[in-house]
């Protein structure tokens, strides 16, 4: 494995200073390190890295400049889509803030809403964000109402949210930056592991996508399909099926995974870039499965680089390091979203800042990393 802990007993106290207060690589003797965790004045955990870790510039260079494979979750839609908690919250918050009537009985839901009601953590005050609650019983029977949560209100809910972006992106010629940023990069193949249909929308026209569990049509996010599930909510009322991998573990049997994944792996990319995609990791698992085998499978002692962008990589770069038994798995500490308008500032104005790491922290620190960066027209 490429990864070790150390800590730096042989420098003084104020070189580790130094490296905690910079995000940007220091050179302290004869190592290179990237500063990943500062948990206390006595303890600075830093993760070691071969001598030719990339700098951001050298990665963005390699991306304009070589052919590459893009593994895409959610992180790279980050400001747009629902991600995370958010992602299980939409459907049941929606549900009970807007709640006229429910059944007496509760019935067995399906994986997906079971799983919404299992694992959005609501609490009464994310019901009633910003008041006063004065409640006539000891606790408001929220969780006893979410049993209750319809399937085929959550589902086509779901659906509607994550293709409110690409809906809006077509009526109001808006993109973000977060997209915006691929048309500067070489060819590639981009392996889309959203339902938002961003990727397609916005870089379709340079770069082969491959909708990896199906995509949701833009006219799913309009306001009029809002007002139409509306109708689904008091109602348990059965919806087509469609052929979306969505929010549920990947099959070993769906055949069309596999023709996909089959197209995606036998390409040659230069190198690999995992943007704010986890595999979906679920507690000590993976939902996406399928995925992870085929990915260890293909890139096993993989000569190039393999970059891992997000916000916290080191998890997911040890457990591949381990897997390709390959020691080129970079961890690349950063929100996508923000990176991706960094750059694209960067080269608007060469002058603006030092660096392109200096960009991110400055860009992070004024407006967080829950933004879509600016909505500029196409």
């Amino acid at each position: 494995m490429f990864i070790h802990f150390a800590k730096l007993s042989s420098f003084t106290e104020d070189e580790i200073a130094r490296a905690a207060s910079s995000s940007e690589y220091c050179i302290l003797g004869w190592a290179i390190y990237e500063f990943l965790d500062f948990t206390g004045r006595d303890h600075v955990t830093l993760i070691r890295h071969r001598q030719d870790l990339p700098t951001l510039e050298r990665m963005f260079t390699h991306l304009r400049t070589r052919m590459g494979l893009f593994v895409v979750g959610a992180g790279a839609s980050a400001g747009s889509s629902p991600l995370g908690r958010d992602f299980w919250c939409e459907s049941p918050l929606d549900y009970l803030r807007d709640l006229r009537s429910f059944p007496a009985t509760v019935t067995p839901r399906g994986p997906l809403t079971q799983r919404m009601i299992d694992h959005s953590g609501i609490e009464v005050g994310d019901i009633f964000p910003g008041r006063e609650l004065r409640l006539g019983t000891d606790e408001y029977p929220f969780r006893e109402i979410l049993k209750r949560l319809p399937d085929g209100f959550s589902r086509e809910h779901l659906k509607h949210v994550l293709a409110r972006a690409r809906y809006f992106a077509r009526t109001e010629g808006t993109v973000t930056d977060n997209y915006r940023v691929f048309r500067a990069f070489y060819p590639s193949v981009i392996a889309d592991y959203n339902h938002d249909g961003l990727a397609r929308e916005f870089c379709g026209a340079q770069h082969a996508i491959v909708e990896m569990h199906g995509t949701i049509p833009p006219v799913y996010g309009s306001p009029e399909f809002g007002a139409w599930i509306s109708s689904l909510r008091e109602f348990d009322i059965a919806v087509a099926p469609d052929d979306l991998v969505m929010g549920l573990p990947e099959s070993w049997t769906d055949a069309r995974l596999y023709r996909r994944l089959s197209w995606v792996m036998s390409k040659t990319p230069h190198q690999v870039v995992i943007i704010g995609y986890s595999f979906a990791q679920m507690g000590s698992g993976y939902d996406d499965a399928v995925t992870l085998a085929c990915f260890v499978q293909r890139f096993k002692h993989y000569p190039g680089p393999i970059l891992v962008v997000s916000p916290g990589p080191t998890e997911l770069c040890q457990m591949l390091s381990d897997a390709l038994e390959i020691k080129t798995v970079y961890p690349i500490k950063r929100y996508w979203n923000v990176l991706a308008h960094a750059y694209l500032e960067t080269q608007r104005d060469p002058d603006k800042f030092r660096s392109l790491d200096h960009a991110h922290g400055f860009l992070y620190d004024r407006y967080g990393s829950g933004q879509a960066f600016p909505i500029l027209p196409r």
